[in-house]
């Protein structure tokens, strides 16, 4: 018997050491509803989970990254992927945040992990796992990676630039550039305008094209940006973008969606942008902002 015992224990410590488990946590959300999300490991489909469900997966603990895959009609797939290191971390909790071409992958520490699998029903065993193989894959955007990504030990986060949009040139400087913006994202969605308004020149200008005029000056686009405490649900996800660098200036400019909740219906705007940067202080802050509606 103490054998058996010792042979059980054994086989529990070697399975230990050679898997790992995956959470993957898709909160309830207006934006992409309709589409189940796929879980990718080793290039294998193990699940799919739709708004308001988790996934709780055995992998190899040599497992190096996690993807997943976001249908685009008869398009194919999005995909965006995570590097992380299963070794170190074998208990690990992914958070899936919707954007404009996929979903931005940040992982959590056990205690934010089970917060948000309280928020969220276990995706049903029994549904059929339906899976189309793609005609085509496309690498999602950067942009929305959570910082927490970057920032936990022994994780890399890892999104290739689309295919077809312009590469971000200029290493770190375009690195920084792209952070400015992901700044504003987080401000803007955090809806308190002081926050927003503080990454502006106190000379910038702001020119939205439903207004009649541009707001000129720190008061003025402190003004313009108030109305987001009369819309709490607004939040805005970046799409495609390009960046260049002229010394200490540089351009960010593509598309985005405001998505909103208007009398218990969810709405989503696209709209264009682009972001005129100058250094100032060691900071890139917005000397000039022009934002209008683009085609559906």
């Amino acid at each position: 018997m103490s054998r058996f015992v010792f042979a059980l224990a054994l086989a529990a410590c070697t399975f230990a050491a050679t898997s790992a488990e995956v959470t993957v946590i898709r909160p309830t959300a207006h934006i992409a509803q309709e589409w189940a999300y796929y879980v990718l490991i080793d290039g294998k489909v193990l699940a799919d989970v739709k708004t308001g469900e988790r996934v709780t997966l055995s992998v190899p603990a040599d497992t190096r990254a996690v993807v997943i895959q976001c249908p685009q009609g008869l398009a194919g797939y999005v995909e965006s992927r995570i590097d992380y290191d299963f070794k170190t971390n074998p208990a690990a909790y992914f958070l899936l945040t919707p954007k404009l071409d996929c979903v931005s992958i940040q992982p959590l520490d056990a205690k934010e992990g089970k917060a948000y699998v309280g928020r969220t029903k276990n995706r049903p065993a029994s549904r059929p796992l339906e899976y189309d193989p793609p005609r085509q894959v496309v690498a999602a955007s950067a942009t929305g990676v959570g910082a927490a990504a970057a920032a936990a030990p022994a994780i890399t986060a890892s999104v290739a630039p689309a295919a077809g949009a312009a590469a971000l040139a200029g290493g770190d400087t375009s690195a920084s550039v792209a952070a400015a913006t992901a700044a504003w994202v987080d401000a803007f969605n955090s809806r308190d305008p002081s926050r927003i308004t503080a990454l502006y020149d106190p000379q910038a200008v702001l020119t939205d094209a439903s207004e009649p005029k541009p707001r000129n000056g720190s008061a003025a686009i402190a003004d313009y940006y108030k109305s987001g405490s009369q819309r709490p649900t607004q939040r805005v996800a970046l799409g495609e973008r390009s960046i260049r660098i002229f010394g200490d200036t540089a351009i960010d400019s593509g598309t985005y969606n405001l998505f909103e909740m208007r009398d218990g219906n969810a709405t989503v705007t696209p709209a264009r942008y682009t972001l005129v940067y100058k250094q100032r202080g060691g900071r890139w802050l917005i000397v000039d902002h022009q934002a209008a509606p683009a085609a559906r």
